[in-house]
């Protein structure tokens, strides 16, 4: 992945409509600043725009930082930015729409969204057949699972080896919901020790508890796990493996209209090849799929 410095950010002409990180700022302004009119982008397309349900202008999207380079921030500080937000501001031109984000923390992202306070979620999210009872998805990614750990991993730390160890974990995640809970089981159903687990509101806070050795590993999607050991100068290693590689999705409240729009969006996106230039500018073209699919029944899913 690129430094993030370095790191181009490719903002769309919709972005400046968008108003993100009052709350981070401190300091909210009144007015909206002119946006250029979506519809004018070359990305534009009229099939898709035609699946929006009547009248629609704009979509609130429930999102925040804190899991780059997924959702992150941009150089100033204060715009939301990463692969996903990114890929929603591109969706945006596409459907030529205006796309607004709500800074909604991830414990909030589902209440939010079964109360129809937002359009959707953009926040990294795996598609679980326990979610599905709530939300629908469109996937739009392919995420799995390694570990975190120190660098050079001095207590050879490997999926088998977790027993008796202590890792962090993103909460209500689904390696805290899903993953977890099954290799705990693995571990106390041969007799051996727990795995002492820990669970933190950020990703973030799960780093930082392993960097301060709280714990011993994170456990974490692959792609924030390699940005965070590139970033950490050689204090962190991500392990390489990629368990249960499983689809990821923009969430919606249930039976949402707005889901055929967005798939063909992302479909548009895929054939025009910005898709995947959009992940391989943030180093995550690992998880790029090859066809957004509508998730609307647990059936669907394999766990």
């Amino acid at each position: 992945m690129n430094e993030p410095s370095a790191r181009p950010r490719r903002i769309a002409a919709i972005a400046a409509a968008v108003v993100f990180g009052a709350a981070l700022a401190g300091c909210a302004s009144s007015e909206t600043p002119a946006a250029t009119d979506p519809s004018t982008s070359p990305l534009f397309n009229e099939a898709a725009a035609a699946l929006l349900p009547e009248g629609t202008t704009k979509i609130v999207v429930a999102s925040g930082p804190g899991y780059p380079p997924i959702l992150d921030l941009a150089e100033d500080g204060v715009t939301l930015s990463g692969s996903q937000p990114e890929e929603v501001r591109l969706i945006g031109e596409v459907l030529g729409i205006e796309i607004v984000f709500e800074d909604v923390k991830f414990d909030a992202l589902f209440p939010a969204l079964e109360s129809k306070k937002v359009d959707m979620a953009a926040a990294a999210l795996g598609v679980s057949a326990e979610r599905l009872e709530s939300v629908d998805f469109v996937s739009d990614f392919q995420g799995g699972t390694t570990l975190l750990v120190e660098g050079g991993n001095p207590l050879d730390l490997s999926l088998e080896s977790l027993c008796g160890h202590s890792v962090g974990v993103l909460k209500g995640s689904t390696e805290d919901t899903i993953t977890l809970p099954i290799w705990n089981a693995d571990c106390t159903d041969a007799g051996d020790p727990a795995i002492e687990i820990s669970t933190f509101p950020t990703a973030a806070d799960a780093v930082l508890a392993l960097t301060s050795k709280r714990v011993e590993a994170t456990v974490s999607a692959l792609p924030p796990a390699v940005y965070q050991a590139q970033e950490s100068d050689g204090a962190l290693e991500a392990l390489d493996i990629n368990f249960d590689p499983s689809p990821w999705g923009l969430a919606f409240p249930k039976g949402s209209e707005l889901t055929p729009a967005i798939q063909a969006a992302l479909a548009h996106l895929m054939e025009s090849g910005d898709y995947l230039a959009n992940l391989e500018q943030f180093g995550v073209e690992v998880g790029a799929i090859d066809e957004a699919v509508i998730y609307t029944d647990p059936a669907q899913i394999d766990h």
